[in-house]
């Protein structure tokens, strides 16, 4: 699926950015350039650094906005790199052991190293906020509290059942705190208006759901050639996403009992991965989930009219969201 303009238009300042910030000696440093894809000789534009969402966000709200992109990659950066601390953690805390088609580094460098390596990450990310100002370091710090709150909650709900409010509750803080963040730094480089900035917020809201309600889907049906995952991925680690919440409120009673079994079990074969399938298929989980999906990103074009954003700006923000909607990776 051919990528929307603005993810390209800004790929080569933020992969430059980082590969400044981490280029300083020492072995820390080598781990975090290895996880955002700058080591080892890889291309600093087309390697294993993804989407590039968050920064991208914040570069093209402040442009839009009057102000400058010189002005907002710091910013910008600050924000990429909690996000990656974010990921580096998180593959710990998952057990995970790949990710983008690599070793994790908790996998390549050891428990301890990533925890210190997740640490100098969010450090230097502060530091780049700074740069921009206290107000920009302060709503970066306060969307990095929500989130690890977000991923507090997600651990939690491993050992018990989950709603659907609850789990978007859970999601607003662990996805969308960041992508509300984006649009706000670039509010904040800008000096935009606090309405505009709240409008925006708001913006970011129903895009982190939809955002992340696609990953979801991806996390069941998603096509394992194109995501380097097979089938069924988020079952076979029993997590308990959108699709579970749907199914444990909607499926029969039969088939609610054995989904709650299958998820009790610390393994599962293929046959029971294909059971839980079979189950989420009978619910509806997945055309529900399809149908949440267009109906976030219903209200965020709905906030974004809004926004005193460009004609061409409204065009390419809604192509972002098109593709978030229907990307397959």
């Amino acid at each position: 699926m051919r990528w929307p303009t603005i993810l390209a238009r800004y790929r080569r300042q933020v992969t430059v950015g980082l590969a400044d910030v981490l280029h300083s000696e020492g072995f820390l440093y080598s781990i975090l350039r290895y996880h955002v894809g700058l080591e080892d000789g890889q291309d600093p534009v087309n390697n294993h650094m993804g989407k590039l969402l968050r920064p991208t966000l914040v570069l093209f709200t402040a442009e839009q906005l009057g102000g400058e992109v010189g002005q907002a990659l710091p910013a910008a950066l600050g924000l990429e790199l909690i996000h990656n601390f974010s990921l580096i953690h998180d593959d710990v805390q998952d057990g995970d052991k790949t990710r983008r088609g690599r070793p994790t580094v908790w996998n390549r460098y050891g428990v301890a190293q990533a925890i210190n390596a997740g640490d100098l990450m969010q450090s230097l990310a502060v530091a780049q906020a700074l740069r921009v100002g206290q107000d920009a370091a302060k709503t970066l710090l306060a969307a990095t509290i929500e989130m690890i709150e977000g991923q507090g909650l997600d651990l939690d709900a491993a050992g018990q059942a989950v709603g659907v409010e609850p789990y978007l509750e859970m999601i607003d803080k662990k996805t969308g705190a960041l992508i509300r963040c984006a649009f706000q730094l670039g509010s904040i480089v800008a000096a935009a208006p606090a309405g505009v900035e709240e409008t925006l917020a708001k913006v970011g809201q129903e895009l982190g759901r939809a955002f992340q309600i696609r990953d979801d889907l991806l996390g069941v049906w998603g096509d394992g050639a194109l995501t380097g995952k097979p089938q069924g991925s988020d079952i076979r680690r029993r997590k308990k996403t959108l699709p579970v919440a749907i199914a444990l409120s909607s499926a029969r009673a039969a088939d609610r009992a054995d989904l709650e079994r299958l998820y009790d079990k610390k393994t599962l074969t293929d046959k029971e991965i294909d059971r839980v399938i079979e189950i989420m298929n009978k619910s509806g989980a997945r055309q529900a989930g399809e149908q949440m999906v267009i109906e976030h990103l219903k209200r965020a074009r709905e906030y974004l009219v809004q926004v005193p954003f460009s004609t061409t700006g409204r065009q390419e923000m809604g192509e972002l969201m098109q593709y978030l909607a229907e990307r397959d990776q």
